[in-house]
């Protein structure tokens, strides 16, 4: 148990850390919450320095779901009767609520995508990179609505890698990241 709530824990803080907005600072010397649709995340860093801190932070943004859910999997391994289902779901949430609610930002933060996709990274072993590039693609090119083509995004993760997996926490996580 302790070492669930230490694993919960450095998935908080990394997902808390709000990479975007500190690059938007840094390199292009303006606060990111000033255009598109408010947040800290790379999408508003992207419209207002362009491409390269776009990139860079999206790296950085995905990053921090991925590698803590990464090295806490490798950690646990599959799940036991020592790492509940719960409880793998609990960590692999860790780093997206953080980055909704991070205490850099007084407990406000973003819509938390970048870091979702990290996480669905880590837990699918490295496919949500492309599923996510071809699902995103083809929702955008039917329509144009960037909650819509992330929803229908995450509702294709589900029906991609329940199935392949069937682990319960999948499913937990799923239902968590859908009301985040």
């Amino acid at each position: 148990m302790l070492a669930l709530i230490i694993w919960i824990s450095i998935g908080f803080l990394s997902g808390s850390v709000p990479w975007a907005l500190l690059i938007g600072k840094t390199l292009v010397g303006k606060d990111i919450r000033s255009v598109g649709d408010g947040n800290p995340g790379s999408a508003n860093l992207w419209m207002l320095g362009g491409w390269a801190p776009g990139v860079l932070s999206l790296i950085l943004e995905v990053s921090k779901g991925l590698l803590p859910v990464c090295v806490a999997f490798s950690y646990f391994g599959q799940p036991s009767d020592f790492t509940p289902q719960w409880g793998l779901a609990l960590v692999t949430l860790a780093p997206v609520v953080g980055h909704g609610w991070s205490p850099f930002l007084h407990f406000k933060g973003g819509k938390s995508l970048a870091v979702s996709w990290g996480s669905w990274i880590a837990i699918t072993g490295g496919v949500a990179f492309p599923v996510a590039l071809i699902l995103l693609g083809a929702i955008h090119g039917l329509q144009k609505n960037h909650a819509i083509t992330v929803t229908f995004c995450l509702i294709g993760f589900l029906a991609v890698f329940f199935p392949l997996e069937m682990q319960p926490y999948i499913a937990l996580f799923w239902v968590g990241n859908m009301m985040i």
